[in-house]
């Protein structure tokens, strides 16, 4: 089990993919035969998404800090592993960490937790923004308690990240089913008819489902 938390301050790296359908499992098999996570290298835990549309997988990383995501840089394994991985993918990643969070507060437990046995919709929003000023009024718009989220049949919950170069923000969000994410955007988009702070930017929604979690015994 993940947990996502503001406190923990992890080196965070959102890990986007782009292959097709017939290659969606290799990529999950040749992060599988790396090992489980390792706490000597730093490494907190890796989660492993695949969209539903079967063109994207998207690996949700925690690292104890940077310097232990550099120093895996240079494992010639892994490297190699990589490589393969690029005759059949293109690549992309986000390095981040944890502005927000919000869990319906129903549920519990106030902490987000990724784990293998949830049944759950998940969504990852990548918004690209152009200055650290954009990335500024995008987050501040963003990261405020949310009362309305907490009312709606089937949220569960939602964290969001802050790209260290001002060039995105991410949302990873979990929801009880498909159909409870489209009726939630559905009655947005209803509603919307003041600009809003996504207006001007470009966002990218990724629905997946978990593949495979690892994660570090101690850290």
């Amino acid at each position: 089990m993940t947990r996502v938390s503001v406190k923990d301050q992890y080196y965070t790296l959102v890990n986007i993919f782009e292959t097709s359908p017939e290659h969606q499992h290799r990529l999950i098999d040749i992060w599988q035969s790396l090992g489980a996570a390792d706490e000597r290298t730093g490494l907190v835990s890796v989660n492993a998404h695949l969209s539903h549309d079967g063109n994207s997988v998207i690996s949700y990383i925690q690292w104890r800090d940077k310097a232990a995501w550099e120093g895996i840089l240079v494992d010639p394994g892994r490297q190699e592993r990589f490589k393969e991985v690029l005759t059949f993918a293109t690549f992309d990643s986000i390095h981040c960490e944890v502005v927000y969070t919000q869990r319906n507060p129903k549920l519990g437990e106030p902490t987000i937790e990724i784990t293998e046995r949830q049944d759950v919709f998940t969504v990852v929003e990548v918004a690209r923004t152009r200055s650290k000023s954009q990335q500024d009024a995008l987050l501040a718009a963003v990261t405020q308690p949310n009362a309305v989220l907490d009312a709606t049949p089937g949220y569960v919950s939602h964290s969001v990240h802050r790209d260290f170069e001002g060039e995105a923000v991410v949302s990873y969000s979990q929801w009880e089913s498909e159909d409870a994410y489209r009726a939630f955007r559905a009655a947005g988009d209803a509603q919307d008819t003041e600009p809003s702070a996504l207006d001007d930017v470009d966002v990218r929604e990724y629905t997946l489902k978990i593949a495979y979690i690892t994660e570090a015994t101690t850290v």
